[in-house]
């Protein structure tokens, strides 16, 4: 049997659907796809201070001295270099491309046209029969041997076929697999106050106390850790690894209070909670995904956000200030 695509009318067809792919030689350093590379964050939320008096003459003394850390190591993996991003908003040079990409498909599919409907009869009318295939492709193709209807859709062909090449590889995205870490907690806070309920107490003032402690591992678990460096533009998307769980903590109140000074009553002795870490604040996160300049060799990059939230508050007053500094570095092996 001959080889079908010999024939000029299965020719234009295979033109059409087949995008030919040609090896394009460039500069660009990438990792090789399957390389791993560390993503390390140190999470560090540091609030400490103490308040005026009160106005009212309430609140004598609010002083308080908060930490919370955690450290976050995500393992990356490199994915194959691709000639459009992933993560990195589309240039106006490449949507140019894309808007001319659809108008030469959509040209060249109204080209097509009378081809594929003559090639759809023919597999309606064989079926699976081979030698049928053969006899009526040959028909199409002497009938159009010549004519300016292949010569416009072989042209048409070609030009979809060159429109459609894709251009050299620019970028590549480093995607979170696997992460682990830790984290600490240490608070006091403390508090001197003149609620009416304390005027049997010497100085007719309350003292309440409170510690915070905890420490220890987040459980191993995959990663939303992102990164995709762009070769041409010398920049970087990077989406971040937060931990993943809830801080685990001790606290331990300390109070001379009376029975009915809050409409909680206060726990005595330690009791075991759990928080989570916040990262938002000032109307920005620092999970990302952020832009950001290459320094140097893309291998080797580093950097930190700073981002002032409230501690969360105690004792019925608003969140004290602080802040939240992340130091990162990613390193590709």
């Amino acid at each position: 049997m001959r080889n079908k695509l010999a024939h000029p009318a299965v020719a234009a067809v295979a033109v059409m659907a087949v995008v030919v792919l040609a090896g394009t030689v460039h500069a660009a350093d990438f990792a090789p796809a399957g390389a791993k590379a560390t993503l390390s964050v140190e999470y560090r939320f540091v609030s400490k201070g103490s308040d005026a008096p009160s106005k009212d003459g309430v609140f004598k003394v609010r002083e308080w001295d908060v930490l919370r850390s955690a450290e976050v190591v995500a393992v990356l993996e490199a994915t194959k270099p691709q000639p459009m991003p992933a993560m990195h908003p589309v240039d106006a040079q490449q949507q140019a491309k894309q808007r001319k990409q659809q108008k030469q498909v959509a040209q060249s599919a109204a080209q097509m046209a009378p081809m594929m409907a003559g090639a759809q009869a023919i597999v309606a009318k064989c079926g699976e029969d081979e030698k049928c295939i053969e006899r009526e492709t040959m028909k199409i193709g002497a009938g159009l041997a010549g004519t300016q209807q292949l010569d416009d859709t072989l042209k048409s062909g070609r030009e979809t076929a060159a429109v459609l090449k894709p251009g050299a590889d620019r970028y590549q995205r480093w995607q979170g697999k696997s992460q682990t870490g830790r984290f600490e907690i240490t608070e006091r806070w403390h508090v001197v106050h003149k609620d009416p309920i304390c005027m049997s107490l010497p100085r007719g003032q309350c003292t309440h106390d409170l510690e915070r402690k905890g420490g220890g591992e987040f459980a191993p678990s995959g990663s939303a850790a992102m990164m995709e460096i762009d070769t041409q533009g010398s920049t970087m998307m990077l989406a971040l690894p937060g931990p993943i769980g809830l801080l685990a903590y001790t606290e331990t109140p300390s109070t001379d209070e009376p029975s009915g000074t809050h409409d909680t009553p206060t726990p005595k002795g330690p009791v075991k909670s759990q928080m989570p870490l916040r990262l938002a604040g000032d109307n920005k996160s620092v999970g990302g995904p952020i832009k950001l300049a290459l320094k140097g060799g893309w291998r080797s990059q580093s950097g930190q956000q700073v981002v002032n939230l409230g501690a969360g508050g105690w004792h019925s007053v608003s969140g004290e200030p602080g802040k939240l500094v992340v130091k990162w570095r990613f390193v590709a092996q």
